[in-house]
């Protein structure tokens, strides 16, 4: 054999070893993709949410279009030239990291192969049911006592049984609030790739059990948001009295059986106190000692974004945050979230919404590119003819503007499955080529 032969032989044995591997890492990682907030070596990361999308997605044949690039490259430049100094250099990483984890896996589902796709939906379906059943072991404090130290390793503040006070379970998530906004795009899903319709027996029984899983279970006020922003996806004028009566008809049940409980959940407990006690009259108090730092955070981010066109460049949200909230004159006071933790003094706080987030680090500036680079998939008219993909798209919208966790991979990954299953063919094999013409 020539010398040359043998070298290409042992080359084309590397490189075959080495696909053999990378593909048996994604095989592994396949279901990580959907559960964030698992940490490995958590004692060695202060962050809830590990960047399994970035790693997943992070391949040699990724396809992604010129415009994300320039977004990218102004976020960079921003970091560089503009953001504060920072006493570690991990506050900007970590900040850059939590934009890229979130929406670097959507290209990577038009490179997506049948074969693939078909494994994340199997890995898909597991993660699913996994959450349901570790969420209901939590509920009826039916959760293994000796899984449950090896969780604690690998999830942030993970409790066996409800976290009390009103709250209810966070499955394996950090807290009831990331659980109730991925659990409905898992649900959302999950109708969508068995084709289930919202309107037949089994979907409306599905629905029900969701709502109830909502109220009962995870019993966060972000669940209810979420769950009413879906309900009000598929409504049209035809269904729109028969949405009426069902909703009337799921809230008297609701009230009526939370009435038995000695303690309400605590959306139930919120929404009664907003209607019974009308401080739907005046509701700016609710909302800032029921969100949190929640509203305060986006409210003062997209003020902030738009008086500074460039923000404070990325990983200077600590600071700009501060900024941000004094400007808009809510006194500290007023939100429990900052008293209880630290006797009423403001600190950093990164707005829980993609784009607010945008706005605070990157101004309008960076939204605006964000949104060039992405606008067209998002507005795709395709989507929206069908049932499950408009569903997905408004819950995408709702958290993407709205009322997320800016690091979170779960909305850009169902969102690109989706499209990819809705949008063919022009995008189910694109080259590099196809989409940096975009």
């Amino acid at each position: 054999m020539k010398t040359e032969d043998l070298a290409y032989s042992e080359t084309a044995e590397s490189s075959d070893f080495f696909a053999k591997a990378v593909g048996l890492l994604q095989r592994w990682m396949a279901p990580l993709i959907f559960l964030p907030n698992v940490m490995p070596l958590k004692f060695l990361f202060n962050t809830e949410i590990f960047p399994w999308a970035f790693l997943y997605g992070s391949r040699r044949n990724l396809a992604v279009n010129k415009r994300f690039l320039v977004w990218v490259a102004y976020l960079f430049l921003g970091l560089m030239l503009w953001a504060p100094p920072v006493k570690s250099y991990l506050v900007p990483l970590r900040a850059m990291m939590a934009l890229l984890n979130a929406c670097l896996l959507y290209w990577w589902t038009f490179r997506c192969e049948d074969q693939e796709l078909q494994r994340i939906d199997k890995a898909f379906r597991w993660v699913f049911g996994l959450t349901l059943g570790v969420g209901l072991l939590q509920n009826f404090y039916l959760f293994p006592a000796f899984l449950t130290g090896p969780v604690k390793l690998f999830i942030d503040r993970f409790e066996p049984v409800p976290l009390g006070a009103g709250r209810g379970v966070t499955s394996l998530f950090a807290e009831p609030s990331y659980a109730s906004i991925d659990m409905h795009y898992f649900f959302a899903y999950y109708l969508m790739i068995n084709r289930i319709s919202h309107q037949s027996r089994r979907g409306l029984v599905l629905i029900a059990g969701l709502i109830l899983f909502d109220i009962f279970v995870i019993r966060s006020i972000t669940g209810t948001i979420m769950v009413s922003i879906y309900l009000m996806s598929f409504l049209r004028r035809k269904t729109l009295l028969q949405g009426l009566g069902i909703g009337i008809v799921l809230v008297t049940a609701t009230f009526y059986i939370a009435r038995e409980m000695n303690t309400l959940p605590r959306s139930v407990e919120v929404a009664y106190d907003f209607v019974v006690n009308q401080e739907y009259k005046d509701p700016l108090p609710i909302l800032l000692e029921q969100s949190g730092f929640r509203f305060i955070s986006i409210w003062s981010a997209y003020r902030y974004g738009i008086l500074n066109p460039l923000g404070s460049g990325v990983g200077g949200w600590p600071d700009a945050s501060v900024e941000a909230m004094d400007a808009l004159g809510v006194p500290a006071s007023a939100l429990s979230f900052f008293f209880e933790l630290s006797g009423g003094d403001y600190y950093g706080v990164r707005p829980t919404s993609f784009v607010a987030g945008l706005m605070l680090e990157s101004g309008i500036v960076g939204v605006i590119l964000f949104l060039w680079a992405f606008g067209k998939y998002f507005t795709d008219r395709r989507l929206y003819s069908d049932a499950h993909g408009r569903s997905i798209a408004v819950l995408f919208w709702f958290n993407l503007l709205m009322l997320g966790t800016i690091g979170d991979p779960i909305p850009f990954i169902i969102f690109g499955l989706c499209y990819k299953r809705l949008c063919p063919p022009e995008l189910k094999e694109p080259s590099v080529e196809d989409l940096s013409a975009v």
